[in-house]
């Protein structure tokens, strides 16, 4: 009964709370992600998504500084949507191969004002080497896969 009566207190205080310094969530794209958002201020952030796919065989870890570009007040009951843009690094793998690169990223979506919930859909390319390695030799290339890097999020703010 304590334990419940603390998480009912800390969510009835996030969803009072309309400045949040962190979100936690979760982003589907080409694969899961976990997702974690650090906010230094309304105008800046860092970001950083864990994705395992293929049963954990292939890794991808990405983390961007982002900025707040654009808000509008098209659904003031409902919230505040945003537009999102930024720059990081990249570093992903599998068996047998690994990348790394630069990330960018842009996102659009919503901050709901009722709920500390943030929801959005965003293009998040990866562009860089990726190398492959096998028994024989090892290959140089761009992983194709990385740069048509579409998803949806959903985030708890706290």
């Amino acid at each position: 009964k304590i334990l419940l009566a603390l998480v009912a207190l800390v969510c009835v205080s996030t969803l009072s709370a309309q400045d949040y310094k962190n979100s936690i969530g979760l982003r589907i794209g080409y694969g899961a992600e976990l997702q974690y958002e650090r906010h230094f201020s309304s105008e800046n952030y860092l970001e950083a998504n864990l994705g395992l796919y293929g049963f954990g065989n292939h890794f991808d870890l990405n983390a961007t500084y982002n900025w707040n570009l654009c808000e509008w007040d098209w659904t003031p009951s409902a919230g505040q949507w945003f537009l999102d843009a930024g720059v990081g690094v990249n570093v992903g793998g599998h068996g047998k191969g690994l990348w790394c690169g630069v990330a960018g990223q842009a996102k659009f979506g919503i901050k709901f004002s009722a709920a500390p919930i943030r929801l959005s859909v965003d293009w998040t390319p990866v562009f860089g080497p990726g190398f492959l390695y096998t028994k024989d030799a090892s290959h140089c290339g761009f992983p194709s896969l990385n740069i048509a890097n579409f998803g949806v999020s959903a985030t708890y703010c706290f």
